[in-house]
């Protein structure tokens, strides 16, 4: 019985050996057993595959000597430390002889070796590093990148990642939105239209692009432009969306700056385009005015009719400067001017303009430095300020004017520098922040129609940076507005100026050369000179006048226009003088850019007369470049 008993245990035993084996040779992972002496005892069929040496060349060879490379490696460190103190280690090795990334865990044997398994994990790493890359990169992306789940869709899928951008764009953290879904970015301007075609595109598995204004965890709105896009699975299924998006908040701003600076650009050349014949009409009619008002001196209802129209013309002259003043096209003409006199000498005018209702506090600084700016444009801009003050201030209040200096320091947009401000602060409505933005644009007023021409502020504006100034505005909704104007200072001496209105009309008896070609225009002045005393011939083209010149007429002046047909002001002028060498010359035009520096100001040596002109405006003129003293003077009308 006992040899039979022993024969089924040696054949029992032997199976199972056999069954092991099998085993061990079918497994997927690499299998290896190691003695005490580092000997390799048993390596599987998966082992040769992944060492790629066969079990013939290392049975019974010292691993570290088959494999010197391992030696200073993790392998080596975790092996031993096993070998030693018994229990198990699992690592992972990348070990460049075999190009291969290794996945090992190493069990302690009972006499003193080792159990290894390991498997190739090569891919799997290389899946895994490029997902982390990836993510580490879209991390880091500036534009925003969101996936969700892919539905359902109409309802919203929720978020199942975000990345830095998002938190940087909206303030929201990733923690505080996963799960969500994207309508809490959602707000009273987003456009729900154009959501619902996004969907019905991601709904179809096709993608989108949109734009629409979604709001920040403080509020504030932001146009975001996105595009969207399906993940699909091998079977077409969607699995989720993608959204990749930025915020292009400061690209439409700017897109609507450019927008509305040619449109206003397109306001300055209908201007100037329109000024010059419109200015000449003006002229006529405000000559004729003026003569009338001084004939009808004792028919009161005539003289009222003349005055009414000296009045119309005089407003539509108004109109036309604030336009040309506003398109940077009125010719400048500025000097070193105190300001803080200026304002203090118009105070009785701006009390009876703007009424008793509205009480005027002046604090002009004595040490303030004089101001390079056209003075007569000055007057006009605080006037224009002062009266939008009054009208904001329908039941009385406070107009504050104060004159200081300022240093101001540079930026993208304006140069630093020493400045003189004017400031003008009411205690008025005051304007919202979408009526703030839009104050300096022509034609734009709060106004009722026909109680003003939105030009007022627009004027200013474009005096203002004409001038090499800067303007700002602050106001709040029943707290009032503050107009503040910068105005670069001037280092120039001072040029001493008239004081009061000048009571006579100065006349001559010189010889002038008046070069016009509206005709109407040129009858017209062309008696006015002669009601002046002036000895006139009349041309009504550059080169008709240089006909005359050539042909030896002689000439005390030469009075153009600049815009004519055929041959300029200027070009007349720099042809008579080849001719008739230190001929004065007086320019007159209602459309100067083309008399104007590359900073708006008059070239040197150019006197201009702007149109429409008053009589006295132009008897002073002629005798400012005729360069002597008038021969007599007579009583005439301002």
């Amino acid at each position: 019985m006992s040899g039979a008993h022993e024969s089924e245990a040696a054949i029992d035993g032997g199976g199972l050996a056999s069954q092991l084996y099998a085993s061990l040779e079918s497994m997927p992972d690499g299998f290896l057993l190691l003695d005490a002496n580092w000997r390799f005892t048993h390596i599987n069929a998966q082992a040769e595959r992944i060492v790629m040496r066969s079990r013939a060349e290392l049975m019974g060879r010292n691993i570290w000597d088959e494999f010197p490379e391992a030696v200073d490696t993790i392998a080596y460190r975790e092996y031993a430390k096993v070998k030693t103190n018994g229990g198990s280690t699992t690592f992972e090795l990348d070990y460049p002889p075999l190009n291969a990334r290794l996945e090992i865990r190493a069990y302690a044997s009972p006499l003193g070796g080792l159990a290894i398994y390991f498997r190739d994990i090569s891919e799997r790493h290389s899946t895994h590093e490029t997902m982390r890359l990836l993510q580490s990169t879209i991390s880091r992306l500036k534009d925003v990148v969101i996936i969700t789940e892919a539905g359902p869709i109409v309802d919203g899928p929720p978020i199942v990642f975000v990345n830095d951008a998002f938190t940087d764009m909206t303030g929201y953290t990733p923690v505080e939105v996963l799960g969500k879904t994207l309508r809490f970015l959602h707000g009273p301007k987003t456009d729900p239209e154009e959501l619902a075609r996004s969907r019905d595109l991601l709904a179809k598995g096709l993608s989108a692009r949109t734009e629409i204004i979604n709001y920040t965890k403080d509020g504030r709105e932001i146009w975001v432009e996105g595009e969207l896009f399906p993940l699909l699975s091998d079977d077409g299924a969607t699995t989720h969306i993608v959204v990749v998006a930025r915020d292009v908040t400061e690209r439409r701003e700017l897109e609507a700056q450019l927008r509305q600076s040619q449109r206003l650009e397109a306001v300055g050349q209908l201007t100037g385009g329109v000024a010059h014949d419109f200015n000449n009409l003006l002229t006529v009619i405000l000559s004729n005015a003026e003569l009338l008002e001084a004939r009808l001196e004792g028919n009161d209802q005539l003289h009222m009719l003349a005055e009414m129209t000296r009045l119309a013309a005089e407003r539509g002259a108004e109109l036309t400067s604030r336009l040309l003043s506003f398109s940077r096209r009125q010719a400048l003409d500025p000097k070193s001017t105190d300001v803080a006199a200026l304002v203090r000498s118009m105070d009785q005018l701006l009390r009876r303009a703007l009424g008793e209702q509205i009480h005027i506090q002046i604090v002009a600084e004595h040490s303030a430095w004089d101001a390079l700016i056209d003075s007569l444009q000055l007057e006009s801009a605080l006037l224009n300020l002062c009266i939008n003050a009054r009208d904001a201030m329908s039941a009385g209040g406070l107009l504050s004017i104060g004159v200081w200096n300022a240093v101001l320091k540079g930026d993208a947009t304006s140069p630093g520098g020493e400045y003189v401000v004017l400031s003008v602060a009411d205690t008025g409505t005051g304007m919202d922040d979408a009526t703030r933005a839009r104050v300096f644009e022509p034609f734009f007023t709060t106004k009722e129609v026909g109680k003003g021409s939105g030009l007022g502020l627009s004027m200013v504006y474009g005096f203002v940076t004409q001038s090499k100034g800067r303007i700002e505005i602050e106001s709040e909704v029943g707290r009032g507005t503050t107009v503040r104007l910068y105005l670069p200072r001037s280092r120039e001496a001072r040029r001493e100026q008239s004081v009061g209105p000048v009571e006579v009309v100065a006349t001559g008896q010189e010889r002038v050369l008046l070069v016009e070609d509206d005709d109407l225009l040129r009858v017209q002045v062309g008696g006015e000179l002669e009601n002046l005393g002036y000895r006139v011939v009349s041309a009504r083209s550059g080169l008709e006048a240089l006909r005359l010149l050539q042909d030896g007429e002689q000439f005390d002046l030469l009075f153009t226009d600049v815009v004519m047909a055929g041959m300029t002001g200027e070009q007349l002028a720099l042809l008579a003088r080849n001719v008739a060498p230190g001929l004065p010359v007086l320019y007159t035009s209602g459309h100067p850019e083309t008399m104007m520096d590359e900073e708006g100001h008059l070239a040197p040596g150019v006197t201009l007369l702007r149109k429409p002109y008053r009589r006295r405006e132009l008897a002073a003129k002629l005798r400012e470049v005729l360069g002597v003293a008038p021969s007599r003077a007579v009583s005439g009308q301002a």
